[in-house]
């Protein structure tokens, strides 16, 4: 079967936000897959307050299991910004080709199918969104 190049181009540059929930684990599964099969970049990105690099790091290489190259970006939140406004940000500066993220993070009320920070990346993003359930 033929390489779909195509598709390789519409995936070259992946950002990857995760929040240590099964979803964002899931979608940084998905992510590897795409680098392995179509060659894509991919960028991890976790947003919070005061959170430590390492542990999220530690938690990235557990999932890829040194099956890929990525790159970490962690943003700390501040009263003045948000979580999705700190991923647009980030889509914006980093000038890329899609999105793939969980559908829901870690909210405890079972009844939310997708979270606010996917629907406010989903609703404005300038480029594809991949949600993971």
């Amino acid at each position: 079967m033929e390489p779909t190049y195509k598709v390789s181009f519409w995936f070259r540059k992946i950002l990857v936000p995760i929040d240590g929930s099964e979803n964002s684990l899931k979608a940084l599964d998905l992510a590897i897959d795409f680098n392995m099969r179509y060659g894509s970049e991919i960028t991890v990105l976790h947003v919070c307050e005061s959170c430590d690099p390492d542990k999220i790091k530690k938690l990235v290489e557990k999932r890829t299991k040194g099956k890929v190259n990525y790159f970490l970006k962690v943003r700390n939140l501040t009263s003045e910004t948000s979580p999705s406004n700190e991923i647009l940000q980030e889509i914006n500066e980093g000038n890329y080709d899609a999105v793939i993220m969980g559908a829901r993070g870690l909210t405890t009320n079972p009844d939310i199918i997708t979270g606010s920070v996917t629907i406010a990346v989903v609703a404005n993003a300038p480029v594809t969104v991949i949600t993971v359930r």
